[in-house]
């Protein structure tokens, strides 16, 4: 785990078992509590020098956004895949390195 304090939490719309946090060191990270529940599912670091300290979910369950201490959101797609149905897919062989792979191919965008 990092190092940096953990800012928000916000727990999915549409899965019980599925929340974001963001921490200081802009760290973004999706944690799935039926797959695992002492490493995030997914993570992502934002680029640049910003510390995250809002997340929230759209009410589809569909995107995440955070929010850095400058002012800019980032939007993350969790797409059609989305995170509380890739247990199947890690039941099935699919390792974490992999499962990072596919929550980075569904990343939207960064909007600033």
């Amino acid at each position: 785990m990092g190092g940096d304090y953990i800012y928000d939490v916000a727990w999915s719309p549409i899965h019980p078992s599925v929340f974001a946090d963001v921490d200081g060191s802009g760290k973004l990270n999706l944690w799935n509590l039926n797959n695992d529940t002492e490493l995030p599912s997914a993570s992502v670091t934002v680029e640049g020098p910003a510390a995250l300290n809002r997340v929230s979910w759209t009410q589809s369950g569909l995107h995440v956004t955070a929010g850095d201490d400058m002012g800019k959101i980032w939007v993350y797609d969790v797409g059609e895949v989305r995170i509380f149905e890739c247990a199947s897919y890690l039941s099935v062989g699919t390792t974490r390195a992999n499962f990072h792979e596919l929550f980075w191919f569904f990343k939207l965008a960064a909007i600033g």
